[in-house]
């Protein structure tokens, strides 16, 4: 009777969540509530990224094969067969999936099961389960549909079974034919005997568990919206429900005791007072953070900033301090809009104002277009690694053709809101981030939307550099379409959507940058254009312009990367090495002869 506690005791094992426990473990989550809602490999792959990831696909391969050594053990020895019984083995491992799809310590909502049969039928019939898994990863490669690929892969699995079972009994039914007449039921027996019956039935039985886990999946490939692993199009990702989305995300910002129509703004420079009067005039609480308690009180009673936004006068609901507690308590969501150096400070002071708890419970969404210069990190990378609590989930960017001047202005202006959960982003883009002159798109690729925003920012320096040399439109021209092939060539590099670098963010912002006269880093290109020394531009200025820093840490990306991005060469060496900008520009017009496309 001890022997068949061995059935219970597979399915606990297959009911270790691993998904749920990983994401907790990683970025302090429950991935329930997060992607698709499922506690399988591919959401937290698509939520958290691979790193936590992996570990989730070994450990769910490893219960299958667990499972199936336990069962093959214990009838060996219980039983006192030579190998263990094959068909017991088997329905260890049945209990190790059903355990895995239907967890008991997740409330019943784990994954679809596909690695952890896998990693049964593996320690039963390593060849065909073996082959199965080259022939998933093959179709993966080619359509980059994971439920497409482990639909068929079953199927594929199910065939290669009973092809072998058809050898086994031809090879069976002349062991046992008797004057040449087939002994049919002492064929099955046999088969029955050695296992292969049961490994056949069972493999079709998989197939069509594995059809019906997926049905939702079957329908939105019909549909042409399912989820393509590595996407290169936004229209490949998975259709949100907007509404569900708002629904969960103020049901878990109440549920951590925040207020999920509060909102709080880092950093009271003119992109901050702009983003602060449109939520306002949304009608959401919004708090206002100015590091220099001086200027927040000055702010408070001026309601403007007349040197940055003249003539833009901040609501009277909009909350002014310089106490950073006080601005992000009860907010659900925190805009971080303070320039790029000062970020990692920031973070460090919010670190040791909040719990992880806290943070993680709570929005972060990042303004700030930069690459940090020592570290070469993003800013979405930096609040990662700073901020006890953040994580892929719940850290997001925003980017696009944005100049404070004309936002504020309520001048129509659109966005992208990139987030690694799309639900997130929806919930984000209807919630906060749309109003009738501010519209704005969602995006999952947070890496690309990043980039974008930084590299644009050095090409729009070399624009200006342009203008202070009064070379013309056709110059102007070659530099922005050229750039374009830098930004692309970096981002694709550093796992960025090359479609994110001909959108808003990438050649939106980049068009907008390099020509208007609002660009702090045109301007700043132009007067070294013109001679000036940029230690003089910079001390001139009274807003901060980000391509200048960017300029050095975008150059070692691209050597580090093995990128090859002339036009950032040659900006840095104006900038930070004396080099005259004319003979920049004869430098890369004197490059040698290549294809357009290298």
């Amino acid at each position: 009777m001890t022997i068949w506690l061995a059935l219970p005791l597979c399915y606990l094992l297959g009911s270790i969540p691993t998904a749920v426990w990983v994401s907790r473990l990683f970025a302090g989550i429950d991935i329930r509530e997060h992607g698709s809602h499922n506690a399988g490999l591919t959401n937290v792959y698509r939520v958290l990224g691979w790193k936590p990831a992996l570990p989730v696909a070994v450990v769910d391969l490893l219960k299958g094969f667990a499972a199936v050594m336990i069962g093959l053990v214990w009838s060996k020895t219980a039983w006192h067969m030579d190998h263990g019984h094959q068909t017991f083995a088997l329905a260890c491992g049945v209990a190790a999936v059903l355990g895995h799809s239907f967890t008991v310590f997740a409330g019943f909502r784990g994954g679809k099961g596909v690695l952890t049969t896998l990693g049964v039928f593996t320690g039963v019939s390593a060849a065909p389960a073996l082959t199965a898994f080259a022939f998933w990863g093959l179709v993966l490669r080619k359509t980059g549909y994971v439920s497409l690929a482990s639909i068929l892969a079953s199927a594929f699995f199910a065939l290669a079974e009973t092809l072998v079972f058809i050898v086994h009994m031809v090879s069976f039914a002349a062991q046992t034919s008797v004057g040449g007449v087939i002994q049919w039921t002492e064929l099955f027996h046999l088969l029955i005997a050695k296992g292969y019956m049961n490994l056949l039935i069972l493999s079709w039985i998989t197939a069509l568990f594995v059809i019906w886990k997926h049905r939702a999946n079957i329908q939105r490939l019909r549909n042409g919206t399912e989820y393509r692993f590595g996407s290169t199009r936004e229209n490949d990702e998975e259709l949100v429900d907007v509404e569900q989305a708002k629904t969960d995300f103020a049901r878990d910002a109440r549920a951590a005791g925040l207020n999920p129509q509060r909102v709080a703004i880092l950093g009271a420079g003119s992109w901050g007072i702009a983003i602060a009067q449109m939520l306002s005039a949304k009608g959401l609480e919004v708090s206002l953070w100015e590091y220099s308690a001086e200027v927040a009180q000055k702010l408070n009673e001026t309601r403007e900033l007349p040197d940055k936004l003249p003539g833009v006068k901040l609501a009277e609901s909009v909350q002014i301090t310089s106490d950073l507690a006080q601005a992000v308590g009860g907010a659900a969501v925190v805009c971080l809009i303070v320039p790029s150096h000062t970020l990692r400070s920031v973070c460090k002071s919010l670190a040791g104002l909040f719990t992880p708890e806290q943070i993680g419970s709570r929005q972060w969404v990042s303004f700030i277009k930069g690459i940090e210069e020592k570290t070469l990190k993003r800013m979405t990378e930096i609040v990662m690694e700073v901020l006890p609590g953040a994580h892929a989930g719940n850290v997001s960017v925003l980017s696009g053709p944005s100049h404070a001047e004309e936002v504020a202005r309520q001048v129509p202006t659109t966005v992208v809101v990139a987030s690694r959960d799309e639900e997130v982003a929806a919930a984000l883009q209807d919630i906060f981030f749309m109003a009738p002159y501010f519209r704005s798109y969602r995006s999952t690729d947070i890496a690309g939307v990043e980039l974008c925003g930084a590299v644009k920012n050095v090409i729009a320096i070399a624009s200006g550099i342009l203008d202070g040399l009064d070379l013309g439109d056709n110059t102007r021209g070659a530099l922005m379409t050229r750039g374009m092939v830098e930004m692309s060539r970096l981002g694709e590099k550093m796992g960025g959507r090359r479609d994110s670098f001909f959108g808003l963010a990438g050649m939106g912002d980049l068009i907008t940058t390099c020509v208007s006269k609002h660009s702090r880093n045109r301007f700043v290109g132009e007067q070294v254009g013109k001679g000036r020394p940029i230690q003089e531009v910079l001390a001139g200025m009274t807003m901060v312009a980000e391509g200048v820093r960017t300029v050095a840490g975008v150059r070692e990306l691209a050597r580090v990367h093995k990128v090859d991005m002339p036009l950032t060469e040659q900006v840095y060496g104006v900038l930070f090495e004396g080099k005259s900008a004319r003979e920049s520009v004869e430098a890369l017009m004197a490059r040698a002869a290549r294809a357009e496309q290298e």
